[in-house]
């Protein structure tokens, strides 16, 4: 998985976060609010009414303690804004106690924005406007029993309307700003791990692949090969040439081996003229074969530079996690290795086994 999938992921279960708190909220102190408002209403003698809230105070702690019991997160949303819906619908159409309903209706659309988000929450707050508009203006098409001045009716089909348009846009402003921000943080992350001129992944890069990969290799139980290359002679061609070509140089190189290894596959700038390739599910004899591939290829595969032909050879070690399973003894054989194929006179590669 890339860094900026890695952000994006984390990014995402954030927001899923702020939402199972701010749905673990509403059902606490809604159970709260609902406990003393049902208390109250049943010693005012309106026991209709109290005993409503009471059954949606039984329903919010039910679905609070199902949702902890089970863990499912999707349908405990479902539930609790459906829950939540029949409640906004009761206090509307029922006036609520002393004509106080409508006040905590207010709530509703920045729950639901916060809670089902920007895009769901559009077309359900927009069915339930509509829906009010019916209770309030047309109360013998519905259930209502309470009856609103026509001010009211306006004011609060209008304050609602508002407010709804502007929680709605607020929380996918806020959205839009966290996902460009966890884009950003990915990029900054890429950035970190990335060599400028090559466009691999640098020192820390690779390393920080390099010792992921080993936990799974621990873990399944499977063979990771290494292999560290150098291009020979390079000094020489910062010499000759000037450092310009030399970058060029490396970049060439770094192309030709991002383009031959499989897709599995890590290469990293490991430090000047030096690149450090991860080959994971990969034995020691066929990462041989493999990086033998790539070795060829780059001395088949000459720099062209405005007619200059520029021809170049990698020396190579390779060692694997059958032998070593330290990442700094892995790193030394490579190097051993590396050392081995390049006092044999360059452009081949060495293995490093341990008998």
């Amino acid at each position: 998985m890339s860094s900026e999938t890695e952000y994006l992921e984390a990014g995402k279960l954030q927001r899923d976060s702020l939402a199972r708190k701010t749905c673990d909220l509403l059902c606490i102190y809604g159970s709260l609010c609902l406990l003393v408002y049902g208390l109250k209403a049943r010693y005012s003698g309106m026991v209709n009414y109290s005993t409503t809230l009471f059954i949606f105070l039984a329903l919010t702690v039910g679905l609070f303690a199902l949702y902890k019991y089970t863990g499912n997160w999707s349908r405990h949303r479902a539930l609790v804004t459906s829950s939540l819906s029949f409640l906004y619908l009761y206090l509307l159409a029922s006036g609520g106690e002393n004509n106080t309903g409508l006040f905590w209706c207010y709530v509703y659309p920045l729950v639901i924005f916060s809670i089902i988000g920007p895009q769901q929450g559009k077309w359900l707050v927009s069915a339930m406007l509509l829906v009010s508009a019916v209770i309030l203006y047309f109360p013998e098409w519905s259930w209502s029993t309470h009856h609103y001045s026509t001010d009211i009716k306006h004011r609060f089909i209008g304050s609602i309307g508002f407010l709804s348009f502007v929680a709605f846009y607020m929380e996918r402003a806020r959205l839009m700003a966290q996902q460009e921000n966890d884009i950003a943080r990915a990029n900054l992350a890429q950035l970190a791990r990335s060599d400028e001129l090559t466009g691999t992944f640098n020192r820390r890069g690779i390393e920080a692949k390099v010792r992921e990969e080993l936990h799974r290799v621990v873990r399944d139980r499977s063979e990771m090969s290494l292999v560290l290359c150098d291009v020979d002679f390079f000094k020489r061609i910062n010499d000759q040439y000037g450092h310009d070509i030399g970058d060029q140089a490396l970049q060439h190189i770094s192309r030709i081996l991002g383009d031959t290894v499989r897709v599995t596959d890590m290469v990293g700038r490991w430090g000047g003229e030096e690149f450090l390739i991860m080959l994971p599910n990969t034995s020691l004899n066929e990462g041989y074969q493999l990086i033998e591939r790539v070795r060829q290829k780059v001395a088949s595969n000459p720099l062209v530079l405005d007619g200059l032909e520029l021809q170049m050879t990698i020396s190579c070690g390779i060692c694997s996690t059958r032998f070593f399973s330290d990442f700094g003894d892995l790193i030394k054989a490579a190097d051993v290795s590396l050392y081995e194929a390049k006092a044999q006179g360059r452009n081949c590669t060495r293995p490093a086994v341990v008998a």
